[in-house]
């Protein structure tokens, strides 16, 4: 027997109306409470609180993908509960139809939001969280970028200069062909020019070096030239030039993946190889976007071993609690494989596959065993 149209439009209805509800709920909390953060954050500082609030909702995007799966499996049980405990379910299996059919519409439902997570809102939270970490760059001395990857290679910028002893007033900009892979606590470039600035953007002096280390405080600088503005040249066959950056400091300053969005991020992890970079993060963050379609379908047969049943065997209380504690024990085991995939230990897609694989087997496995339809 073929499900109904309008059958199968009324539980998508009541799908999506469960599923807002628990999103809304998640979201408004989270909400609040990162508006309470940045408040506590922003006590010394002079912040508008309308700046603040556009903060938390400019990152809310990228929180709101996080609780989706949640959602999607809280939402699955409480509406596939209603259904069984109204006895809607008793009449549709009483007139045929299985429960992998009336299961469908809400399966179809989330695949297709998967897609338009990965479509529409995951290029609109790159953009949004982007514009965020820079707000909270300006108004709440958050973290700094001081390195950047592109095409033409890698670009570092330092700022409080110091040349030949003398405090210098402006930026240094630091460009290199590649990175040279090397212990996890040290920064080597290849084929390096060095640009001083000073006050108002005027130039100091040009450096080119076949090789540069950063040393505590200083990068160490072999074979290169220092050209000055009138066009003389220095040559040395070893150079410190002082500096203020950390190795921690240049690590940190990677651009996350959640600020990229799904379409440029293979662009980007190609040029992180390239450049001599580990980009294990941003592949793994690419991998999980890209399951997320069929992560969410496994919320929903999860969902289901939970909520099809306390008609026959009582006990909806219980069931319920169980599907939501197992949606978090899938959370925690996903972390810990994401963990084993960041330390490559595991390859990085078997890393980022392996949650959704597993968790749709066990929502297929089991529901076959339950249910005769």
């Amino acid at each position: 027997m073929r499900i109904p149209l309008t059958l199968s439009f009324y539980i998508i209805r009541q799908f999506l109306f469960s599923l807002a509800i628990i999103f809304l709920t998640i979201g408004s909390l989270i909400i609040i409470i990162d508006i309470l953060e940045l408040l506590r954050r922003s006590a010394d500082k002079d912040v508008a609180f309308y700046l603040i609030v556009q903060m938390a909702l400019l990152k809310f995007p990228q929180v709101g993908q996080q609780i989706v799966p949640f959602a999607i499996l809280i939402g699955s049980i409480m509406t596939f509960g209603k259904l069984a405990r109204t006895n809607e379910l008793v009449i549709l299996r009483s007139a045929g139809v299985s429960a992998w059919q009336f299961l469908a519409p809400a399966i179809l439902t989330a695949f297709l939001l998967g897609v338009a997570m990965i479509v529409i809102i995951n290029p609109l939270s790159s953009v949004m969280i982007l514009k965020y970490e820079k707000m909270e760059s300006k108004h709440l001395y958050g973290k700094n970028n001081f390195l950047e990857i592109a095409k033409t290679g890698i670009w570092l910028r330092q700022k409080n200069t110091l040349y030949d002893n003398a405090k210098i007033r402006g930026e240094t900009i630091i460009h290199a062909d590649d990175f040279e892979n090397s212990q996890q606590n040290e920064i080597i470039l290849n084929n390096v020019i060095i640009f001083v600035y000073g006050e108002k953007d005027s130039f100091i002096r040009r450096i080119d070096a076949k090789r540069a280390q950063l040393l505590d405080e200083f990068w160490h600088l072999n074979n290169c030239i220092i050209t000055e503005p009138n066009g003389k040249t220095r040559r040395y066959d070893e150079y410190f030039l002082e500096t203020n950056l950390t190795v921690k400091d240049i690590h940190n300053s990677f651009a996350a993946p959640e600020t990229i969005s799904f379409f440029e991020l293979p662009y980007f992890i190609e040029t992180m190889k390239k450049s001599g970079f580990s980009a294990l993060s941003h592949s793994l963050y690419w991998h999980k976007i890209l399951s997320s379609p069929l992560f969410y379908v496994a919320m929903i047969l999860i969902a289901s071993l939970f909520s099809l049943q306390h008609t026959r065997k009582g006990g909806a209380g219980i069931l319920i609690t169980s599907g939501i504690l197992s949606g978090f024990l899938i959370y925690f085991l996903a972390n810990l494989i994401f963990s084993l995939g960041l330390s490559g230990s595991i390859p990085i897609p078997l890393a980022a596959w392996t949650p959704v694989v597993v968790s749709m087997l066990i929502g297929i496995g089991l529901l076959l065993h339950i249910e005769d339809g």
